[in-house]
């Protein structure tokens, strides 16, 4: 009798060990902890981007954090090994992995946008209306221009011009074509919609910016 119970107890225990580690992690579960490990020993220095890699890398971080807490809610065991970009783990040691890639994320992230809003302030201190909703809006990253194609360098040439402009230049065809968006203003009140002019040639002359 005894022989039997512990040939069962013996039988079920190595049944049971096998299904733990024949557990499978799902497919999105594998490419978020494999995303997130691709940001192990990331620097900010090393980037042309280091803000929008730090946000990805928040992102990644966060999203591996959610998907592995799910996984363990629907009974994927901690001890569970995966394959990633830096070698074998656990999924404990993976979410250990995946936090610490967040918080990297959060802080390069979130000092490089904190610097850069400073450099905002001033011109949000000097403007308002129509002029701050279009500077917040999609302005604030562009070299603006006044009348004649005078560049308004300061919080106070935004705020005294009447006149703002953006310019690019396409050179995707034969020949190079410049184009001119402006915007008028009475005050800090917009007057009309946004008037656009384009030319041949690699910079906009200084009659398009009226």
């Amino acid at each position: 009798m005894f022989r039997k119970i512990s040939i069962a107890v013996i039988v079920f225990a190595t049944l049971t060990a096998g299904a733990v580690m024949a557990q499978k992690i799902s497919r999105d579960l594998d490419d978020a902890i494999s995303s997130a490990s691709n940001w192990i020993g990331w620097k900010p220095d090393d980037s042309f981007y280091p803000k929008e890699d730090g946000k990805k890398a928040l992102e990644d971080g966060k999203i591996c954090i959610d998907s592995i807490d799910e996984a363990l809610s629907k009974g994927l065991d901690a001890s569970t090994v995966v394959e990633t970009h830096k070698g074998k783990m656990t999924i404990t040691e993976a979410r250990a992995m995946c936090v610490s890639v967040r918080d990297a994320g959060v802080k390069v992230f979130g000092a490089l946008t904190e610097a850069e809003e400073a450099e905002y302030e001033p011109f949000r201190k000097m403007l308002s209306g129509d002029k701050l909703s279009l500077y917040n809006d999609r302005l604030k990253k562009y070299k603006l221009y006044g009348l004649g194609g005078k560049v308004l360098k300061t919080a106070e040439d935004y705020r005294d011009s009447n006149l703002w402009c953006t310019t690019g230049v396409d050179r995707e065809g034969i020949l190079p074509v410049w184009s001119v968006d402006c915007w008028h203003f009475k005050g800090m009140t917009k007057l009309g919609s946004v008037e656009s002019r384009t030319g041949t040639g690699d910079q906009a002359p200084g009659s398009a910016f009226r």
